[in-house]
């Protein structure tokens, strides 16, 4: 289903923005704006699923060198011109091992990317995430989940599901929501140090060490 997404989305990346925007209420901008508050000068900063570019020029405002990466060149195209002085990467998530180098970042930033992966393809970007961070650094991720308490569970599915059909149909955007994602983190062998809710715990941004 997620690679039905990717290619629909691969013909309008100019309404990606737009989608997340009402998919999450605005709760995306929020998410990528508290990520990009982690990010120092000088710091070597990693985007997966870069997708438009909007966090990697929040990051390069803040004086750091950023790297995107984007299985989608549609969307890569769009982030080129949104933050022209990144890097780009036109790969997919899964092949980081072929291009990246042992501990080359300081802080590895991910939003709505890991949704759009099986577990096992998120437990394998996980362990690259790993290789790839330096010693100290830090892993950002904020994403879509289905939420553990039983009540914050029911109003997930009156809400977000009628939520996520409503936005299909105007910008043909969805994502899909990921259960037990610590349990992901853990496999790969790393140490979720912070977390935060959004939205009665149907989005959360994990700040991440090995």
């Amino acid at each position: 289903m997620s690679f039905v997404y990717m290619k629909i989305l691969e013909s309008r990346p100019e309404r990606y923005d737009l989608g997340m925007s009402l998919l999450t209420l605005g709760t995306l901008t929020k998410i990528k704006r508290q990520i990009a508050e982690h990010v120092h000068s000088g710091n070597q900063v990693l985007d997966l699923g870069c997708g438009t570019g909007t966090l990697a020029q929040m990051c390069i405002e803040r004086g750091a060198v950023v790297t995107g990466v984007d299985a989608n060149s549609g969307m890569l195209a769009v982030a080129k011109r949104n933050s022209p002085s990144a890097n780009y990467l036109n790969i997919s998530l899964g092949n980081l091992d072929e291009h990246l180098g042992d501990e080359s970042f300081d802080i590895i930033l991910s939003t709505l990317a890991f949704s759009e992966l099986t577990r096992a393809e998120r437990i394998h970007v996980l362990k690259q995430i790993k290789r790839i961070l330096k010693n100290g650094g830090k892993v950002l991720i904020g994403d879509e989940i289905i939420p553990e308490n039983i009540l914050a569970k029911c109003l997930y599915y009156a809400f977000r599901l009628p939520m996520r059909l409503l936005t299909w149909v105007i910008t043909q955007t969805t994502t899909n929501a990921i259960s037990n994602f610590d349990d992901d983190v853990r496999e790969a062998g790393m140490e979720i140090v912070h977390r935060k809710s959004f939205m009665l715990g149907m989005f959360i941004l994990l700040e991440i060490k090995k």
